[in-house]
């Protein structure tokens, strides 16, 4: 389930799940593909590839890019970061040891699995990914986002 982040050619455990974590990650059944993408003008790119919904844990794998000219690098969960459901659920992003911030430089990827401690009911179709909630997306430090990703049913 977990996959180092590959940031340019240098390898990192930014965690979005690190491998002293993977010996304690919750049960999950299998990753379920999605699409779907977003994006701010200072060059974020948020892709997200799969989720998983675990019995106590929701496990969400994306891609981040991030390509600018005005600032050298930003943070994705400088403030709270969560996925969003339901009327106004909330699951809170686990913040990797390594990398509580999710800093990312500019000119780089990194793809990994964002884990979210808490259950999706089974009659969630949708969620919304939130970065640094209450930022503008124009903040040059720790921009706002959010990404809507459509669920397929529940097993």
């Amino acid at each position: 389930m977990t996959r180092p982040i590959v940031l340019g050619t240098a390898l990192a455990f930014c965690g979005l799940l690190s491998l002293s974590a993977a010996a304690q990650a919750p049960a999950a059944s299998a990753a379920v593909p999605v699409r779907a993408q977003a994006s701010v003008p200072l060059g974020v790119t948020i892709v997200a590839r799969s989720i998983e919904r675990g019995e106590d844990a929701v496990v969400v794998t994306i891609i981040a890019s991030f390509d600018s000219r005005q600032t050298n690098s930003v943070m994705l969960a400088n403030e709270p970061t969560y996925l969003r459901f339901g009327e106004d659920q909330r699951l809170s992003l686990r913040q990797p040891a390594e990398n509580r911030d999710l800093r990312i430089r500019n000119g780089q990827s990194m793809e990994g699995a964002l884990v979210f401690p808490g259950f999706l009911p089974p009659e969630t179709r949708e969620v919304t990914l939130v970065f640094n909630d209450g930022q503008d997306a124009s903040d040059i430090s720790a921009p706002g986002l959010s990404l809507r990703i459509p669920l397929p049913a529940a097993p």
